[in-house]
């Protein structure tokens, strides 16, 4: 069956195409609500569907901005997907998602796609190359930077205080009195490994700081890879920080696994706060990244007229669970909250 055009619209609402195009796109020339009604309601019995891709062309847009995260199946970066894409579709655009895995987006057939003005806008982590960013700036595609490394550019950069963030989690171990705090990296440096050096500087000597900092991947195995180290060590550590959640579910299972008791035995916190963290077992005690909140900077950022804004850093909040000690064990199934 053939697909209704604005000609179709037009001669079942006896007006011109040109008045179609008026209702379509808002203007330019006013239209009569009474004639409005006709055109909508032909639209309506037609099935009439605008050409996106065509209404594209003609005003330069194309109604879709890009998301390139390091790994989709990582909570952190799923879950802040998800809300992306929610907002996207709250103001009309499509999200395209691509992974920029641990080698960096330039890699990536996504990201070739978006430059080609595939999308209007990019949020983007992994820019691994200082040209990288100048094709961006090239393309006229706005730009978020998710990258904590990139803080000090020019590029608008959106994120938390990570090294705020670490040194809070830190601090909460230290009130229950776990001096001895084991690390789970990442696989490159960061202001959370930053926070966690200087604080056990006065703490640690050199060699046992050492052994307690632990590089993992950004997953699960990396966790508990890197869990399993800590725990294994001659004198293991009474305390680890998870620089991400997802890190922390794997030293959950290294520590059960080595029949290790969490909190008693070691309290594990993380960084994230994705909802995954209120249902382990125990729950996690993280450090709350507003999620919501990101996401529709993101995309206001993104699809906006203003001229972007230079950086902006959200707070965090310390979320208190199970897995420090705070909250007794065994909760009833009524009392489990995120």
């Amino acid at each position: 069956m053939r697909r209704a055009n604005q000609r179709d619209v037009a001669r079942m609402a006896g007006v011109s195409t040109a008045v179609v195009s008026y209702v379509l796109n808002s203007g330019p020339r006013p239209v009569a609500p009474t004639t409005r009604d006709r055109v909508l309601a032909a639209m309506n019995e037609l099935g009439y569907r605008p050409n996106e891709n065509a209404r594209a062309m003609k005003f330069a847009r194309t109604n879709v901005i890009g998301l390139l995260i390091r790994d989709i199946t990582n909570p952190y970066f799923s879950e802040l997907a998800q809300k992306v894409q929610d907002r996207a579709h709250e103001a009309g655009y499509g999200l395209m998602i691509g992974n920029a895995g641990s080698d960096g987006v330039e890699a990536t057939a996504e990201f070739k796609n978006m430059l080609t003005r595939e999308v209007d806008g990019i949020a983007v982590y992994g820019i691994r190359r200082p040209e990288t960013l100048s094709a961006i700036s090239k393309s006229g595609i706005r730009l978020v930077s998710l990258d904590w490394h990139l803080e000090e550019s020019d590029v608008p950069f959106v994120g938390i205080d990570d090294f705020g963030a670490a040194r809070e989690a830190i601090e909460h171990l230290l009130g229950h009195g776990y001096a001895d705090i084991g690390l789970i990296a990442g696989d490159r440096p960061d202001p959370r490994v930053v926070a966690w050096t200087e604080m056990m500087a006065t703490r640690l000597a050199p060699d046992r700081a050492d052994e307690l900092k632990v590089a993992g991947e950004f997953s699960l195995q990396g966790g508990y890879d890197a869990a399993y180290r800590l725990l294994t060590l001659p004198v293991p550590p009474r305390a680890i920080l998870a620089s991400s959640d997802v890190q922390a579910f794997g030293a959950i299972r290294a520590a059960q696994y080595l029949g290790k008791r969490i909190p008693d035995d070691v309290a594990i916190i993380s960084i994230d706060g994705t909802d995954a963290s209120a249902f382990t077992f125990p729950s996690l005690t993280t450090i709350q990244l507003p999620f919501q909140e990101i996401a529709e900077f993101i995309v206001d950022e993104l699809t906006g007229s203003d001229p972007p804004s230079t950086h902006r850093m959200f707070a965090h909040t310390l979320v208190t669970r199970e897995s420090c000690g705070c909250i007794p064990l065994r909760l009833a199934p009524d009392q489990v909250r995120l």
